[in-house]
């Protein structure tokens, strides 16, 4: 059946008219929809509030998931320090000083000439010339530095042009011991405060004596002998032999030497 013209044309109208109209429809929805989300988050934001400041449901999730879940990072650990050995503290001597380690520490010892060439110098002189330094006259230790010392001062003799000389060492007789020789070791002890034993007696022939040398005191002096020497004292006492000897001048050998003690500087 065919439909007039105008029918058809009333016909399409009213189709357009309803499509129009559910269009808007839906629009309305979908705005509806929007809004109504926008108050959900809205909501949930006003749960965070805190006086006028806010935070939003985000920050607030990551703070609890930091808090309880912490984050790891594939970061680089940082190398292990190595652990530095403390800076160990040593004790020199001074230049021109012996050095020789001893169980109670390094001990420096100078050999050295008083300028006296005539007999006229003191054990006690002695004594005040290493005061004067900050040292004490020493004695020794064992037989290294006994000979060591007389090394020193064999050179210092041949420089002079002598042959034989004397040199004080820092020591004095015990109270029973004065005149009568009480043995080897056993006559004499060390005053330095430093030295102790009896490794550093070594004496010429038939001393310790028996003299009874004058002063209040005996005291010991260190021959110093060149290999060349002809006199006196040939065949009793040869380089760094020790004598049993008067502590005051006027002494011999004339030519007077002293070794001067003191503890290693800590450096």
């Amino acid at each position: 059946m065919k439909l007039p013209l105008a029918v058809l044309l009333l016909l399409c109208l009213a189709t357009i008219v309803t499509s129009h109209k559910k269009g808007k429809d839906e629009v309305k929805k979908i705005v509806k929809v929007i809004e109504f989300d926008d108050d959900v988050v809205e909501g949930r934001s006003s749960i965070g509030r805190k006086g006028n400041k806010k935070f939003s449901s985000s920050s607030s999730s990551s703070s609890w998931s930091s808090e309880e879940h912490p984050r790891r990072e594939n970061r680089r650990p940082f190398p292990r320090r190595r652990s530095q050995r403390p800076t160990e503290i040593k004790e020199t001597c001074d230049d021109g000083w012996l050095e020789f380690k001893r169980p109670n520490g390094v001990w420096c010892i100078l050999v050295g000439y008083s300028g006296v060439s005539n007999g006229w110098y003191s054990q006690q002189d002695a004594q005040n010339t290493c005061t004067g330094m900050g040292a004490v006259l020493t004695g020794f230790q064992n037989e290294n530095e006994r000979m060591t010392v007389a090394g020193v001062a064999l050179n210092k003799l041949t420089t002079l042009g002598q042959t034989v000389g004397g040199l004080w060492v820092g020591a004095t007789n015990l109270p029973a011991c004065r005149v009568n020789s009480c043995g080897p070791y056993n006559t004499f002890q060390w005053t330095d405060g430093h030295t102790t034993g009896v490794e550093g007696f070594k004496w010429g022939v038939g001393e310790p004596d028996n003299v009874n040398w004058p002063g209040a005191t005996a005291c010991i002096q260190q021959f110093i002998v060149a290999p060349n020497y002809v006199g006196m004292w040939k065949g009793y006492f040869v380089n760094g032999d020790l004598d049993k000897y008067q502590c005051n001048s006027q002494v011999t050998p004339p030519p007077r030497f002293y070794i001067c003690g003191k503890r290693g500087v800590r450096r």
